[in-house]
């Protein structure tokens, strides 16, 4: 026994950089849209381990823009506030701490990040459906919003690890072992939960992803086999989430909210027969191809529980348009964090009550500028000229999407399971000597502890 606790502490103590960044994506899904104290924390901790990892290689085209950004971010809240302690900079800058730690990682060792990443996300999601099942027994229920409070950010932070599931389960980043076995039964878990969120722009986000995955798989495949696929998908995606479907509606839109419980026990059965589905569907390919035309009621039914999803949508076109209005105030560093939801206020525009634009480049663009907002871009760009697996390319597909009509970027664990579950540094990248690496982490050091100096002396 005492032996067996050695070897375990012993692979911990060689993968200290995972273990770190493991925890780092934990804590970061608890803070919703950042928490500056625990952020600096959180990167001195980072930038320690940092200091004592092997040398890195990092994809130049990523981590400069990245560094460029949080710059640009930091002069604008300095411009506003008088110190870069207040505003996105001192959260987001821990981005490209975490992206410098993924380059000193092997390929072997990023693929079992990817894996121990999805797995959280499907804890997560597992966590979520009882608790929403908990809620509704005891007459508190409603859309799924569970640790990331916001339903919307928890149905896009459940596309993102379905997709990132799907990826850990091909070809090319096969898992091995326990996980190959345990790993496929989370996919169920990231349906039931989507569902129970509501979130049509992550559903909308879920939609452009398998859109992207059909013409990654039309390159190497048959129109027939294409077509086949893609119909599997969605018949797999028409029962979880039309399960979680009628869980939500028995616990929400009933007065007997005790039928969830059956409901939710037929869940637990989906969950355990999910292996023998896919065979299932496998084998009797028009079954798959009748479910998914089937999949299109599950749609209706879920346009129908959110009536105010299209005004909702009207709404953030009108926002965005006000938005638009202000890119020319200041377009080098912007109007500044958080500046907007007040100008919006005295303009004569409507009022909307929210914090950010509910798309990000252009929120960018307003509060932080265009240089801000351009290496936005540039970093996006540079992701899709990278040679990636189809799941993480449409991964990051759906990630996009959703921040054309929401504000997912703005949420740290969201970006950060991104990060960690897409993030291929060495891929096309250039060697980091050690000393520089070392005074990268130095420089980041110091900016987290001012900032945490600021935050316990209220500066």
């Amino acid at each position: 026994m005492l032996n067996r606790i050695e070897h375990i502490f012993e692979t911990i103590t060689d993968h200290y950089i995972i273990v770190c960044l493991f925890l780092s994506l934990f804590i970061l899904t608890f803070v919703g849209v950042g928490n500056v104290f625990i952020a600096a924390l959180l990167g001195l901790i980072l930038c320690t381990a940092g200091f004592l990892c092997r040398p890195a290689k990092a994809d130049l085209w990523i981590f400069i823009p990245l560094l460029l950004y949080n710059a640009a971010s930091a002069l604008s809240s300095w411009q506003t506030y008088g110190t870069i302690a207040s505003g996105y900079a001192s959260t987001q800058i821990i981005f490209p701490v975490l992206y410098l730690l993924m380059a000193a990682l092997e390929k072997e060792e990023l693929r079992l990040l990817k894996q121990l990443s999805t797995i959280l996300a499907g804890m997560i999601a597992l966590l979520g459906i009882l608790q929403f099942v908990f809620g509704a027994l005891q007459g508190s229920s409603g859309r799924l919003g569970s640790f990331l409070i916001n339903p919307n950010a928890m149905g896009i932070f459940l596309v993102i690890g379905w997709f990132s599931l799907l990826n850990c389960c091909s070809l090319e980043h096969g898992a091995k072992g326990f996980l190959k076995k345990g790993l496929p039964y989370f996919e169920p878990i990231f349906f039931l939960a989507a569902a129970l969120t509501l979130s049509m722009g992550s559903f909308v986000a879920m939609a452009a992803g398998i859109l992207v995955l059909l013409l990654e798989k039309k390159k190497h495949a048959s129109f027939r086999e294409t077509f086949l696929y893609g119909c599997s998908l969605l018949a797999k995606a028409s029962l979880g989430v039309g399960t979680g479907l009628l869980l939500y509606l028995a616990a929400d839109r009933t007065d007997a909210p005790w039928l969830c419980l059956p409901l939710f026990l037929y869940g637990l059965a989906v969950v355990l027969c999910w292996k023998k589905f896919e065979a299932f569907l496998s084998e009797y390919s028009i079954m798959a191809v009748i479910i998914s035309i089937l999949g299109f009621a599950v749609a209706v039914t879920a346009a129908a529980a959110r009536p105010n999803a299209i005004a909702t949508f009207t709404e953030r076109i009108e926002m965005m348009g006000n938005g638009i209005r202000y890119l020319t105030v200041n377009p080098l560093l912007g109007v500044g964090p958080y500046q907007w939801r007040v100008l919006n206020l005295y303009d004569s525009d409507k009022y909307f009550n929210t914090n950010h634009i509910h798309n990000v480049l252009i929120h960018v663009g307003v509060e932080l500028g265009l240089i801000a907002a351009v290496m936005l871009a540039v970093i996006a760009f540079r992701f899709y000229r990278k040679r990636k697996s189809p799941a993480s390319n449409a991964e990051f597909a759906a990630f996009l999407t959703h921040n054309l009509i929401d504000t997912s970027f703005f949420y740290m664990g969201i970006t950060a399971l991104l990060l960690l579950t897409t993030g291929e540094p060495k891929q096309n990248g250039r060697q980091i000597p050690a000393a520089l690496a070392r005074a990268i982490y130095g420089c980041f050091w110091a900016i987290f502890a001012y900032n945490l100096y600021c935050c316990l002396t209220n500066v």
